[in-house]
């Protein structure tokens, strides 16, 4: 069976689009890596590209798709993508992908970059607000000389399938060859974590090819869970609930993309424990990133007979009181339902953004 040497540019990261800025900018290496790559092999060589992307002076077999995946350095997920389907991996170690009667292998052009100019150097994307840039740098420099994160809240290594640090942490890091340093990203004080998790969690789940359950149902649960933390949906058990399935997608997940893109998140969690607890627990966000359009239900303590309607309503258990005494709303149970608020014939229960002075403790009707 004759080989076949995919070079895909498009299985990068959404925080690091390097394949076709180093085909661009490097193109003559690029080329010579690939071929030395496929002498080795005694393959032929096809490049596959994003739509609409050219590169000047590229010759041979060029394809174009417009399903770009992170699945897409999997030769069989390649070999899909080349018959008109779904870009979808498969995971078994002794599978051989097999496309047009040869025997498909995947490179990247970062990867050919590296066989002719060695591991010395590595291609980062430096993410800052909006703005991406990609620089070229010696392994073993320091984060510090990358980018300047001084004022920064949290630098994100890796990207989708990336780990949040401290800034502290990040500070005293080398720049090393791996997948990790693809892509530094600076998150500054400014920004709230969590919102930042809801981009990153809707960007995995947009990026899931779907094939395996752990990884779809994963990013979109993941991704309800963490926009419910934003708009004072979410519980507080939530949080170790997406740490216990994670753990079990890592482990189950069939490809690198799956196994890893809860990282984001968990690290995030565990970093930024209380910025997580204010939103589920307060409904509060100290950066006023979110609840701008969150109603908060609560009971007027002014009017509130204690009669007991509100309670017998709430299908979650969220209302505490017993008769004669002012009923209060637990905020971590409550779902906004708003069916104590039609159970409620005096009109007490009413919305807020945020919440008014409330009883902590056991009060009689008329004593507050």
């Amino acid at each position: 069976m004759k080989n076949l040497v995919v070079v895909s540019c498009v299985s990068d990261d959404r925080k690091a689009p390097l394949s076709v800025y180093i085909l661009n900018n490097y193109r003559k290496d690029v080329v010579e890596g690939v071929e030395k790559y496929a002498s080795g092999l005694d393959a032929d060589i096809m490049y596959l590209l994003p739509e609409g992307q050219k590169v000047e002076g590229l010759e041979g077999d060029v394809r174009y798709t417009c399903a770009c995946s992170p699945t897409l350095n999997n030769p069989y997920s390649v070999v899909q993508v080349l018959s008109g389907n779904l870009p979808r991996p498969m995971i078994q170690d002794d599978f051989v992908a097999v496309y047009e009667d040869k025997a498909v292998s995947v490179i990247t052009p970062e990867v050919a970059y590296g066989i002719v100019n060695g591991l010395e150097e590595k291609f980062v994307a430096v993410n800052v607000g909006d703005a991406t840039e990609i620089k070229k740098v010696k392994v073993g420099t320091t984060v510090n000389e990358v980018v300047d994160i001084a004022d920064a809240k949290a630098v994100l290594f890796g990207g989708l399938k990336g780990e949040f640090v401290t800034v502290a942490e990040a500070a005293g890091l080398k720049i090393e060859a791996l997948e990790k340093y693809n892509s530094i990203t600076v998150y500054s004080k400014q920004d709230c974590m969590v919102d930042a998790c809801v981009q990153l969690m809707n960007a995995a789940y947009e990026d899931s090819c779907g094939k395996c359950v752990l990884c779809r149902e994963g990013t979109s649960q993941f991704k309800q869970i963490v926009t419910e933390m934003t708009t004072g949906k979410a519980k507080i058990t939530d949080i170790d609930l997406v740490k216990e399935v994670s753990e079990l997608i890592s482990i189950g997940a069939y490809c690198p993309f799956g196994q890893n893109m809860t990282k984001p998140l968990t690290t995030a969690m565990n970093l930024f424990e209380d910025e997580f607890e204010d939103h589920i627990k307060r409904k509060t966000c100290k950066c006023g990133k979110c609840y701008k359009a969150a109603e908060l239900y609560f009971i007027d303590p002014d009017e509130c007979q204690g009669c007991g309607d509100c309670i017998d309503a709430c299908p979650e258990d969220a209302i505490e009181g017993k008769d004669g005494y002012i009923h209060i709303i637990d905020q971590d149970l409550c779902e906004q339902c708003g069916k104590c608020v039609s159970a409620c014939d005096e009109g007490c229960i009413k919305t807020a953004t945020k919440l008014p002075k409330l009883p902590k403790k056991k009060t009689k009707v008329g004593k507050w």
